[in-house]
């Protein structure tokens, strides 16, 4: 850190207001990077030598390393497709502080009919509906990158099977990861990959399976997804899991529990919390929460919690708890879950829950989002 701070800090050099001040200009470094997005953005009219530290793409990666060891909420928003190719968002904080109370969703002015891929450190991935391309925007900097070369299939004639949005940290690059299938051959497996910053898209061959969810998971630099496959007479559900840094795929073991746990013969829902890998079984009285401590160990699952079904029949709509997805975990225990029409507060401390009231119905295709200075160079 010393060193990046160093390197912000000949940023400061040869003109503006700093020269002239009393604080080092470690000091101040360390202070803006403290600073949530829309204050430095703000302070970028200070001087023209704050202009250039704040636009530098070294500090915005150092704000953005600070933001994530943040467990705070105070800079996250849900983002949501609605069906009608505009996007909609809601701050996370109001929900977990008021949940009785209405939010009122945003609706973001858009161009074109745009559908959310999924967001990674403040950017989200946008796929233009009717021409076909790729973009990731940042909505706190109002960055966009260049168009990726168009997927060439008429709106109506193609549907996305599934998909995932990440970051390989290696090669400092955002890749997209799409199977495209067309309407009137959709049995047909059309996986392709795209590297931000690159001109063209590189086919997968060989992927294993479809997968049983839409929305591939970001941990670790992999995407995953649950898969289910017959094998002989049985059924196999697993973790599919996609390295963004190799491009190669490999599988992970579900939670092997003790002896007739009806766990085994469910297919879970996969979510992220905590930074780790958790899947939820609904086994009819129960919804169980497993958390994966190590990525990619099967025997480090541990079970998080189990939540009795009657006090999600309760508070939800018919059937609808039969799909539940865990989105987020909160430092005091509690939980945001999401069925397919609702989300949920429920608090593994004391078994409580609250119906979250968000305004302007939307669908749930959902992405949590950080808010960040971070975007690509052009």
């Amino acid at each position: 850190m010393e060193e990046e701070n160093t390197q912000c800090s000949r940023k400061l050099n040869g003109g503006g207001l700093l020269h002239r001040q009393s604080l080092p200009d470690d000091l101040i470094i360390e202070i803006l990077l403290r600073l949530p997005v829309r204050s430095l953005l703000l302070l970028k009219c200070v001087c023209k030598s704050w202009k250039t530290l704040i636009s530098d793409l070294q500090f915005a990666k150092q704000h953005l390393q600070s933001l994530t060891m943040d467990p705070s909420i105070a800079n996250r928003r849900f983002f949501f497709g609605r069906g009608d190719g505009k996007i909609v968002s809601v701050p996370v904080k109001p929900l977990l502080e008021n949940p009785s109370e209405p939010i009122e969703a945003v609706e973001f002015n858009m161009e074109h009919s745009l559908r959310v891929l999924g967001s990674c450190n403040g950017l989200v991935c946008l796929l233009e509906i009717y021409e076909g391309y790729v973009r990731l925007w940042n909505p706190s900097t109002k960055f966009e990158s260049n168009k990726s070369p168009s997927l060439n299939l008429l709106f109506d004639q193609w549907t996305i099977a599934y998909y995932g949005f990440g970051y390989d940290h290696v090669n400092d690059k955002y890749k997209l990861l799409l199977d495209v299938r067309v309407v009137s051959n959709i049995g047909y497996q059309n996986v392709r990959l795209y590297t931000f910053g690159e001109n063209s898209w590189t086919s997968i061959q060989n992927f294993p399976c479809h997968p049983a969810r839409f929305t591939g998971k970001l941990v670790n630099g992999t995407l995953n997804w649950v898969i289910v496959r017959r094998v002989g007479d049985y059924i196999q559900t697993r973790i599919l899991s996609f390295d963004l840094v190799k491009e190669t795929y490999t599988e992970i073991l579900l939670p092997q529990n003790q002896k007739h746990d009806p766990c085994m013969n469910q297919r879970p829902n996969i979510g992220v919390l905590n930074n780790c890998l958790c899947v939820s079984f609904n086994i009819g009285t129960h919804l169980v929460l497993w958390l994966m401590k190590e990525y990619g160990v099967a025997e480090s699952w541990t079970r998080l919690k189990m939540i009795p079904a009657e006090h999600l029949q309760k508070h939800g709509e018919q059937g609808s708890y039969r799909v539940i997805e865990p989105l987020f975990i909160f430092e005091n225990s509690i939980v945001l879950l999401r069925t397919i029409s609702e989300f949920f507060l429920y608090d593994l401390n004391n078994g409580t829950m609250h119906i979250l009231l968000i305004s302007n119905p939307v669908n749930m295709n959902q992405f949590l989002y950080l808010e960040s200075l971070v975007s690509l160079q052009l």
